[in-house]
Order: structure tokens, then C-alpha cells, then sequence
């Protein structure tokens, strides 16, 4: 036998092998995505229950939600009000004003009334320093704080920042322009309470507003985007949220709390050294720290999904805004991989060391590169003339067939959990299921080239640039009253 037609054999069955591993490890996910599907189903009531239940409860923990914002003139004011539409008993909005070059601050302080007050920080994880903080004089407002602090370059430091404001055992990090659902807290809150064991940090399903009809800072009909790059990532996060993130939920082994929307444990998160301001994955970095605390100090712990959206977040809409995504993505998952590799097939760190990094490891790290080289070989094959394109055929059919399938069990668990009150149900999913039968061919090569791009970027020492997305916002359906603090809106 000839040395190519070794090396031939070898990444063939490598190849096969690889993808009946990544289809088995999915299959497995729907098992335990679906067992903790009824196990949720018995374990949370409906929000109306939730919500009368931690109304009337003096135990009822405070929150604090914090958003930094960086030039944010154009939306402040529409995203704040949005803000105070969250319907909970208690809590307090931190806005972290990031040295803003535009009327940020100005019209914050204008719009709700803003004084500069004395305030007692204590810095718990590091941050730029605060400059000023800012309370309101209208009563209305009572809940907004404003941090006023110098310029830290990323969002990490100014959720650091609020964290070292914030008053309140449980806070939130978001974005300042996601659309929070005002049962959101409600449902993350009722995991912490209802658990026999410490939770650390809830994970909140997060999906597109793009093609969301909003009024007054409230997602009031759910669209699937049918711009062309949101429209996959609509199915991508669903995919991610009620399969992926269920399944490790199930087993205690969430690897990650999206940085557009979570809660966590104040004093974990501080004694686990909060955000890393030069991470691109901070999001990733930060949980799987107070997961290394908890495992080294042998105490119990918890991380949760909710399978209900709780926030709208609006995605890159264009190839350019998309690939500088994820880029980001993909050096951060590198960074990851380097910084956490003690973690890595270490049953010390519990299910997430012996089972999720090295998942992440094997099918989503190495993946692009194998598939990458599965096309550079292909394409020499083809010019060898070495193709059985039979087999070829048949493999890639495979491959396609079941990632269609998977997208259909994404809808039925979508439909068995209602974690999304869609506009339009039927249509909805029409559109997503037409969105899994192009994603294969079309929508999938872009992620994978972008992704050895970002391995690129990193291993040669690039400089990493973080910019945050254009948004070129939602339809609004606009009233003529003003939203106030003092406001109680129905919940979805």
C-alpha cells in the first residue's frame, strides 16, 4: 500500500469516525435536554404561580441588574424605561457609564433627574476607578443608579464596576439595549429559592429581536428574523439554549452564563476575582473560575437553565458586524483552552472537568480545523482523481439528514416547554425549519471559516480588537404615555 493511499484511509476513517461521535454526543444531549424537560415541568409552576408566590414572600431576595453603556445617546433613554418595565419586587438598575465621548451621561442625568450623591465603594474585583455616582430625586426613579467611572475599553469592566456598586447578595449583567421580559427575574429567581443546593449562576434563554415588534421596552409580538444571517442565529441560540445548555444543566455541567443576560452569587463571583477585563470570553472565564472556587474550597453548588426566553438581544445583521463576532468567539474559546487546561479531563472540577471541557475540547475546538483540512483534503482528492463519490454522497447526505432532524427535535422541545410565546407559532416554525435545511450548505461554512480565522488571529499573535455590534434597532410600536418607574405591565 502506498503512502497516500495510507494517509487516505487514515483521514477517512478518522473523519467518519469523528462525525458518528459528534452525532452520537447529540443524541445524547436530546436525552438529557428531554429528561430535564420533565423534570422542569414538575419543579416550575406557571409564572402566574412564580410570581404570586415571590410577591408575597418577605424572603424574596433583591437584585441588582446591571448594564454598562458606552455612547449610548441615541437608545439610553428607551433602554432605561425598558429597564424599570421589569415587574419584581426589588431590585436596583446600575447604570456603569464607561467614560462615555457622547450625551450618555448628560441625558441620564437630565432625563431622570440625576443628583451626585456619597456613595461607599468598596472594591471588590478590580476596575477603572469610579469617578461619580448618581441617584435621582424623583421618587419614580428611586431604583436607577448611575456610575459614572474612566474609561475601562471593555464591557467586563464596567459590569466590575457595577458589581462594586451593587447592594444586593444576587446581581444581573446584561447589555443596556437587550430587552429584558418583565417575568425574567421571576423566573431565575424561582431556581435560586426552590434548590436544596446553593444556585451560583442561572443561565437565561436568550434569542433575536430583530424581526420583534417592541412597545414601550417590551418584546410584544415574537417574529423569526428573516434577514439572512439573524435568521440562522435565531436557530442557533435555540439550538444552544434549549438542547446544549439544558443537557449540561442536567448533569450540573453548564459550562458557560451568556454575557448578555445571567445571575450570579455576589460573594462567589468576588472571591472567584469577578471579570477579566482582558479575556475575549469573559462570560466563559468568570464561570468556570467560581466553578474552580467551589471545586478547590469542597463546597456544593449549582448552575441552572431556564428554558423560557427572558431577554431579546439583537444580533449582527450583516457579514462584516458577523465575522467580527465571531472572531471574537473564536479566540476567546482559544484563550479558554490555554488558560483553563488544568480543568481539562480533571474529575477533580467535577462533571464540568470530566465531561464539558472535554466535549468543548474534542467537538467544538478541534472542529473547525478538522473541517478545514476535511475540505483542503477533498479538494486533492478531486484532482487526484481519488473521490469515491458514492461514498462521498452518502456521508455527506448523513450529515445533512441528521443535522435537519436535530432542528425538528429543537422545535418539538420548543413547543413541549413554551419557552417562546411566538407571534405566530405555525409560521414561526416554517421559517426555522427552512432555515435548518439551507444552514448545512450555506450558513455553516461562514461560522467554520471564521472560527480558523479567529485560531489564526490568536496563534500569530494578533492584536485583539473588541468592537461592539452596529444595531440597527427593533420596530417599535410607540405610545404616547411616557413609561415610568411606577408602572406594572402585564406579564407575557
Amino acid at each position: 500500500m502506498s503512502t497516500w493511499l495510507a494517509i487516505y484511509y487514515f483521514f477517512s476513517y478518522i473523519v467518519f469516525g469523528y462525525t458518528l461521535a459528534i452525532m452520537a454526543s447529540y443524541l445524547l444531549f436530546v436525552f438529557l435536554s428531554w429528561s430535564m424537560q420533565l423534570r422542569l415541568k414538575v419543579d416550575i409552576p406557571d409564572d402566574e404561580v412564580i410570581k404570586y408566590q415571590l410577591q408575597g414572600s418577605p424572603l424574596t431576595p433583591a437584585v441588582s441588574i446591571i448594564a454598562p453603556a458606552y455612547n449610548e445617546e441615541v437608545t439610553i433613554i428607551d433602554n432605561v424605561n425598558s429597564l424599570m418595565q421589569i415587574d419584581y419586587p426589588d431590585y436596583e438598575i446600575i447604570i456603569v457609564n464607561d467614560a462615555s465621548s457622547d450625551r450618555t451621561l448628560e441625558l441620564l442625568i437630565e432625563t431622570f433627574e440625576m443628583v451626585e450623591v456619597p456613595y461607599d465603594i468598596t472594591m471588590r474585583v478590580p476596575s477603572k476607578p469610579i469617578k461619580r455616582v448618581f441617584k435621582s430625586t424623583n421618587p419614580e426613579f428611586s431604583k436607577l443608579v448611575v456610575v459614572d467611572k474612566e474609561r475601562g475599553g471593555r464591557k467586563s469592566d464596567g459590569s466590575n464596576a457595577g458589581i462594586n456598586v451593587c447592594s444586593n447578595r444576587y446581581f444581573v449583567c446584561t447589555d443596556v439595549d437587550c430587552i429584558i421580559e418583565p417575568m425574567a427575574l421571576y423566573r431565575m429567581m424561582w431556581t435560586v429559592i426552590n434548590s436544596h443546593v446553593p444556585v451560583i449562576g442561572v443561565s437565561a434563554t436568550m434569542l433575536m429581536s430583530n424581526a420583534c415588534v417592541v412597545e414601550d421596552g417590551r418584546v410584544v409580538e415574537a417574529h423569526v428574523p428573516w434577514s439572512f444571517f439573524p435568521m440562522f442565529q435565531q436557530l442557533e441560540y435555540l439550538r444552544s439554549f434549549l438542547i446544549s445548555k439544558l443537557g449540561w444543566s442536567r448533569i450540573n455541567a453548564l459550562p458557560n452564563i451568556s454575557g448578555g443576560f445571567g445571575l450570579f452569587d455576589l460573594d462567589v463571583v468576588v472571591k472567584s476575582g469577578g471579570y477579566d477585563n482582558t479575556s475575549m470570553a469573559e462570560d466563559v472565564d468568570m464561570l468556570l473560575r467560581m466553578v474552580t472556587y467551589m471545586r478547590n474550597t469542597g463546597q456544593k453548588y449549582r448552575v441552572v437553565q431556564v428554558p423560557k426566553v427572558c431577554c431579546w438581544t439583537e444580533g449582527p445583521s450583516s457579514m462584516r458586524a458577523l465575522y467580527r463576532q465571531r472572531i471574537r468567539w473564536a479566540r476567546g474559546l482559544y484563550e479558554i483552552v490555554v488558560n483553563h487546561r488544568k480543568l481539562f479531563f480533571n474529575p477533580h472540577y467535577g462533571p464540568i472537568g470530566a465531561f464539558t471541557l472535554p466535549f468543548i475540547f474534542l467537538f467544538e475546538f478541534i472542529a473547525p480545523m478538522l473541517e478545514l483540512s476535511g475540505i483542503g483534503f477533498m479538494v486533492w482528492l478531486i484532482f487526484a482523481g481519488g473521490v469515491n463519490w458514492g461514498t462521498a454522497a452518502l456521508l455527506f447526505a448523513m450529515i445533512y439528514l441528521f443535522s435537519v432532524l436535530m432542528c425538528f427535535i429543537l422545535l418539538f422541545f420548543d413547543y413541549n416547554m413554551d419557552a417562546v410565546n411566538w407571534h405566530n407559532r405555525r409560521r414561526s416554525y416554517i421559517h426555522l425549519a427552512f432555515a435548518a435545511f439551507i444552514e448545512p450548505i450555506v450558513y455553516h461554512p461562514i461560522i467554520t471559516y471564521c472560527s480558523n480565522i479567529g485560531y489564526f488571529q490568536y496563534l500569530s499573535g494578533q492584536a485583539a480588537i473588541w468592537k461592539p455590534i452596529q444595531r440597527k434597532g427593533v420596530k417599535k410600536r410607540d405610545n404616547a404615555q411616557k413609561p415610568t418607574g411606577n408602572e406594572t405591565k402585564p406579564t407575557t
